[in-house]
């Protein structure tokens, strides 16, 4: 019986000080971290004739300097932060809107997407 507990102190005590090198598997992995700004939330959209007012919630704290609004190829910049804007000059046609997010580093956050459809004449 006691060379059982023996043999068995001896295993456990291998898988223990077999455990300390196990940062080493995902150490190259956080050398290429991906930092996002925090994103915006409730985004939602009224329509009007052939324009369109976005609303949405930015993030609390001071991390978040400015929003960017992604529609179809073309970006609007926003040099502060705001909670609404309008698009105006609109065509009838379905748009895809993302709002984002950037600090101070110029990192962006995960987009916030909506669809819109402006009502016409």
């Amino acid at each position: 019986m006691k060379t059982y507990k023996i043999i068995g102190f001896f295993i456990i005590s291998f898988f223990f000080t077999n455990c300390e090198g196990l940062d080493a598997n995902y150490k190259d992995y956080l050398t290429n971290v991906k930092v996002y700004s925090p994103r915006v939330t409730e985004l939602s959209v009224v329509s009007g004739l052939k324009e369109a007012t976005l609303s949405w919630k930015n993030p609390q704290g001071k991390i978040a300097v400015k929003n960017i609004i992604k529609l179809q190829d073309s970006t609007i910049v926003i040099s502060g932060l705001v909670e609404t804007y309008k698009l105006t000059n609109l065509e009838i046609k379905g748009y895809q809107v993302s709002v984002f997010t950037v600090d101070k580093f110029d990192n962006y956050s995960v987009p916030a997407t909506i669809s819109i459809f402006p009502n016409g004449e």
